[in-house]
């Protein structure tokens, strides 16, 4: 699933490429996405028709486009879920199979929406503050959460770090492949429990936005189906410091990187560097 990284190199990309832009048409392939829940077209087009995208941004794992005004409450929500894919191409280029949703833009290209699991989401909303699940959605680490409230809310947690820190209503945007990372900076082993690691929140921190940060710079991490909006894949897989390093060299300390499964989960440590 596309994290924090992923998201945030996505919205980059398509600013320059919608905004601005007015929306003429919706259209959609019939088939649901997440939850096997069917598209709001109806909305999406009373919503979006005839009206400009003035604004495209990020909140945690999730894109919201807003319409008309660039500070505007209501617009459209998307989510990539673990296949989604998001491009603008001409209007007259044969859309890519697993299309499902596509927003004809002015000038002649449309934004499509393409997810071959269909575990991503397109959605109206006319309150983004309102919206399910973005009020429910914890601070976002790179621009509202501070050492301080992380402490605050480790305490008294019996959870392992690595599970509260995954946890969208804790920390928005955070998923495996950055908790993973975010903990080996920090010397944290996974499965310590969140409580005791609030005297740590500020390295803890540090960790999670130098992770985010590298894989922005990066434009991601590309494993298997993740790319941007250009659809150029990522460059951040060869910066991994443990994930997906099981068996290989700490590059810290020498010592063995070791894998786990946690709740069906992958989880991947140094042996050495991050002891209980």
């Amino acid at each position: 699933m596309p994290e924090l990284p992923e998201v945030e190199t996505i919205v980059r990309g398509l600013r320059p490429l919608l905004e601005g832009r007015r929306v003429e048409t919706v259209w959609w392939s019939g088939k649901p996405l997440h939850m096997r829940r069917p598209v709001d077209v109806h909305g999406l087009r009373a919503l979006a028709v005839g009206h400009v995208i003035a604004s495209v941004r990020r909140l945690g794992k999730y894109m919201l486009f807003a319409v008309d005004d660039a500070r505007a409450d209501a617009g459209i929500v998307m989510h990539l879920g673990m296949t989604g894919r998001l491009h603008v191409e001409p209007a007259a280029r044969p859309r890519a199979p697993h299309t499902h949703v596509a927003l004809a833009l002015t000038g002649g290209d449309e934004l499509r929406f393409v997810d071959a699991r269909r575990f991503g989401w397109v959605e109206p909303v006319r309150s983004f503050a309102a919206a399910e699940p973005l009020v429910a959605l914890g601070p976002d680490p790179l621009a509202e959460l501070d050492a301080r409230k992380l402490a605050a809310a480790l305490t008294g947690v019996r959870a392992p770090i690595k599970a509260f820190l995954m946890d969208q209503r804790r920390v928005a945007g955070l998923g495996n492949i950055y908790v993973s990372e975010a903990l080996f900076r920090a010397r944290i082993h996974p499965r310590t429990p969140a409580g005791k690691v609030r005297g740590r929140a500020a390295p803890l921190l540090a960790g999670i936005r130098a992770s985010l940060r590298g894989g922005i710079a990066r434009r991601g991490t590309t494993l298997r189906d993740y790319v941007d909006a250009l659809g150029r894949r990522g460059d951040n897989r060869s910066a991994l410091l443990v994930y997906d390093r099981a068996g290989q060299p700490c590059r810290r300390c020498g010592a063995t990187i070791r894998r786990r499964v946690d709740s069906g989960r992958s989880t991947f440590y140094c042996s050495a560097c991050q002891l209980k």
